[in-house]
């Protein structure tokens, strides 16, 4: 049934009515009262029946079809004479008056809704999209006052089958939607090197291949989608197609055929697929980027552009109706256009020069291509991008060049280089605090005149003064080429004369740089860091080597930098990530040499407490575990001069000394523990146990610089003597009870 039919219906009903209505404006405000109330029971009644009857499986064939709302249409007139009549002073008419509008005016919603349900179904099959898409709309406004306004007075039950049936017209709407979108917007592939899109302006029949009373129109579908709240899923779905069918393509490759075709009833734009193999593909690169490709592009991504306003937007007037559908695909274009735009074809044209930088000429064409995306209405004036690039020309320059520089960067540590080379003491490469230390009239290897020590970690001697001069190690050349490009770009920032901004891009490079350091590398030497002693030696280099120049990188240039940058441009936030990396770095590694070494001296021998006094004090000698026990602290100490072999070569000594007294106290803690347990003992067995303690005692030469290596370090000569004591917790008490043995063996000796 459609509204002309009810309309009329509703006409004839309240002309029989009418005969009526003189006798119900005769009585008084009491009585009429009474009279609207019995009628709207019966309206109710009759409601709630045909909605019943019509959605459950109609029970009552007498109301099937019938339409409530004919019957409760000439209430509302009724209720509008007991208004002008009803004394507004009596409290309990206005009371009783105002409990029957509320009554009356759910009842009016119920009819309303069951009414439009019902034409649904018509409107969708005689394909009037857009009237059943008002309908849905309504009836969703009409459920949300019905449940809002006057709860209490719409049966529960029927209220519910209403949403229920809503829910599926709505549903079976949006269905149909979905079939007419892919009907007018259709993209196929044409054989393996062609992409189509074909737009029919009008779409005849439905998916049974029945015939719509009228043709769906493209402004009727937009219609339905706008008051659906169902457009932007639509369009995202047409944009991405033609992001990644149209445009993208013929921006890599802007020889790509192109061709639109129109006839009365759809057009078609279809395009010579991108294929590995073709000849025209274009590398991106700047020497390809000319103005004849800016110029191709232009001109084929404004064909595309004009296909979608004149086609897709077929007979649609975009100032007057769905503009906001237009704007939203427009948006939504551009917004994943001008990122792909602007790195494939703005930051290549940008000289590489830049004293040429006003020169601006290849760059008309994308001036030209985003004025036309404004002429068509798809952007607006704040999203002029292109324009306000080629405006801060130097910026995009210096952007350009701080990708390039990060991609340099990035390339490099990414290689699997394992090469190293020598740094600080009278190393090949110039250290920055050395050369500051000497500027300020400091001695090179020593510390500057009245100044304290920069860095934990840096070189030192062995009276504890620090020194700004890095310690002689090896470092890998992925830290030396990064320091390298920050130094260089860093001198950047003091050579700029325009805007802070400029000189901000640069410094930001730099604190790239070091992230793209601290993501990578640990990442690419995860594996070596646990098990190449090497890897992890040159890895905490290289972070004390980067934060050694972290201390003072900023600080040189600071003085030349902006008042903006000046004061808020810092380097050294970054040194104790990196101060947590280089120990990240270590930890690992050191904590399986530990437990190498600990499984060396075996579960049962040198690690079980009271295990070496036990067969001592039974009378035992040690001629039958000794050879497996001295096997034993031989391939312990082994360990650790494997270690200390790559230490000596690698490691700053200071550092170099730490780890080897580290790996050489689990041995010693040990064995001087299992001597300790000892308290009495032969002449032969006490100097057996010393001897067996030899391996031990001779980790003392681990110590003990060569004269080739004293020679190659600037502070050799403060480290010619054995500084075990000092970063081994447990020679004092080795030595002690090594004492003590011999001590027992003398005394026993002498006795005899």
């Amino acid at each position: 049934m459609n509204r002309n039919s009810r309309r009329s219906r509703r006409e004839a009903a309240a002309a029989e009515e009418a005969s009526g209505t003189a006798d119900f404006e005769n009585r008084t405000s009491e009585e009429q009262l009474t009279i609207l109330e019995a009628l709207i029971e019966e309206a109710r009644a009759s409601t709630y029946e045909a909605i019943n009857s019509h959605y459950r499986d109609f029970l009552n064939i007498k109301f099937h079809g019938q339409d409530p709302l004919d019957e409760v249409a000439t209430l509302n007139d009724k209720y509008g004479l007991v208004q002008l009549t009803i004394d507004p002073s009596a409290y309990k008419s206005k009371e009783r008056l105002d409990t029957v509008g509320c009554a009356l005016r759910a009842i009016v919603l119920l009819a309303k809704i069951h009414a439009d349900l019902k034409d649904i179904d018509d409107q969708i099959w005689r394909g009037e999209i857009a009237v059943a898409a008002s309908s849905v709309a309504e009836i969703g406004q009409l459920l949300s006052e019905l449940k809002a306004g006057v709860p209490i007075f719409a049966d529960a039950q029927a209220v519910g089958l209403l949403q229920m049936q809503y829910m599926k017209k709505k549903s079976a709407l949006k269905a149909e939607l979905d079939y007419l979108m892919a009907e007018m917007y259709q993209i196929n592939d044409v054989g393996s090197s062609v992409v189509e899109m074909v737009v029919s302006y009008r779409v005849m029949a439905n998916y049974d291949d029945a015939l719509y009373d009228s043709p769906v129109t493209i402004g009727d579908l937009f219609f339905a989608l706008a008051n659906l709240d169902l457009f932007c899923d639509k369009m995202d779905v047409l944009a991405d197609a033609l992001i990644h069918r149209w445009f993208v393509p013929l921006l890599r490759n802007p020889n790509e055929s192109l061709a639109v075709s129109k006839v009365k009833l759809f057009a078609t734009i279809n395009i010579g697929a991108y294929t590995a193999s073709s000849g025209s593909k274009s590398s991106g690169s700047d020497a390809h980027i000319t103005l004849s490709h800016c110029e191709l592009v232009r001109d084929k991504w404004s064909t595309v552009l004009n296909f979608i306003r004149d086609e897709m937007f077929y007979d649609i007037s975009i100032d007057e109706e769905h503009a906001a559908i237009y704007e939203y695909l427009g948006a939504r274009l551009w917004a994943a256009l001008w990122p792909r735009l602007h790195e494939s074809l703005l930051v290549p044209l940008v000289p590489a020069d830049i004293d040429a930088i006003g020169d601006t000429q290849n760059m008309v064409p994308l001036l030209e291509l985003e004025e036309r995306w404004l002429e068509l209405g798809l952007i607006t004036e704040d999203k002029m991008h292109i324009k306000d690039s080629i405006r801060s020309l130097l910026q995009t320059y210096v952007g350009k060049r701080r990708r390039d520089l990060l991609t340099t960067v990035a390339s490099v540590l990414a290689t699997d280089d394992a090469n190293t080379v020598v740094v600080g003491g009278e190393g090949p490469v110039t250290d920055m605090l050395c050369e500051y230390a000497l500027s300020s009239g400091g001695k090179k290897g020593g510390s500057a005149k009245g100044g304290k020590g920069a860095f934990a970690g840096g070189g030192f001697d062995e009276d504890g003064d620090n020194s700004l001069a890095f310690p002689r190690c090896s470092i890998s050349v992925h830290a030396q080429t990064l320091v390298e490009f920050a130094r260089e770009t860093i001198g950047f920032t003091a050579n700029v004369d325009e805007e802070a901004k400029t000189a901000a891009l640069y410094f930001h490079a730099v604190r790239d740089a070091f992230a793209l350091y601290r993501c990578l590398m640990p990442c690419q030497w995860s594996a070596a860091l646990v098990a190449d002693p090497k890897r992890a030696f040159v890895m905490y280099n290289d972070c004390e080597f980067i934060c050694h120049h972290l201390s003072t990188l900023g600080f040189r240039y600071q003085g030349k930098w902006s008042p903006v940058l000046r004061a808020s441009a810092t380097l050294v936030d970054v040194i104790a990530a990196y101060r947590a990396l280089s120990k990240a770095c270590l930890s690992p590694l050191l904590t399986r040499l530990r437990a190498q070494i600990a499984q060396a001296l075996g579960h049962s021998e040198w690690l079980q407490p009271r295990w070496l006094s036990s067969i001592i004090g039974s009378g035992d000698t040690l001629d039958q575990c000794y050879e497996a026990c001295e096997a034993q602290l031989a391939l312990a100490c082994g360990i650790v001069g494997q270690v200390a072999q790559v230490g000596a070569a690698h490691l700053p000594w200071p550092m170099h000394l730490r780890v080897v007294g580290l790996l050489a106290d689990v041995a010693l803690g040990h064995v001087s523990r299992r001597l300790e347990e000892v308290a009495e003992a032969s002449d032969s067995t006490a100097r057996a146990l010393v001897r067996l303690a030899a391996p031990i005692a001779a980790l003392e030469g681990l110590f003990r610089l060569s004269p080739a290596t004293l020679a190659s370090h600037s502070d050799g000569a403060a480290h010619s003597g054995s500084p075990i004591s000092k970063y081994s917790k447990e020679w004092d008490s080795f030595q002690i009870q090594v004492s003590r043995l011999d001590k027992m063996a003398s005394h026993i000796s002498a006795i005899t």
